[in-house]
């Protein structure tokens, strides 16, 4: 069990050393990214899978940053008189943050999953 919980945390540690991502909201199961644009997105993983299995959930679960959905879900009249934002310009910085969840993701199959974990991989982007 140690060993697991060793790896979850370099994970997490991981996250917070690369540019411009937030790491909070850190649980036995769970632990929140934040992008350059204030996107947060959830990661949930069960703390009995192996470490393998915990890198797949969160790769699959930062590709499913969606920014028009997101963008439906927030936009909305209290988020409108909170915010300054135009309808466009919030969209573009969500699109944004959703290149950038997919970049970690990216990271995390191609850089991290054969270097740190051991997990080979075949990369398609040399």
């Amino acid at each position: 069990m140690e060993k697991k919980i060793e790896n979850i945390e370099q994970l997490i540690e991981w996250f917070e050393d690369f540019p411009e991502c937030g790491v909070y909201d850190i649980e036995d199961d769970s632990f929140s990214l934040q992008a350059p644009n204030d996107a947060t997105w959830q990661i949930q993983f069960n703390i009995n899978d192996d470490i393998e299995t915990i890198i797949e959930k969160a790769i699959d679960q930062l590709r499913d940053f969606d920014a028009e959905e997101r963008f439906n879900v927030c936009w909305c009249k209290e988020f409108r008189e909170q915010n300054p934002f135009r309808p466009r310009q919030f969209l573009d910085m969500l699109e944004a943050d959703e290149e950038f969840f997919n970049t970690l993701a990216a990271n995390l199959e191609y850089q991290i999953k054969p270097t740190i974990f051991g997990i080979p991989v075949d990369n398609p982007h040399p």
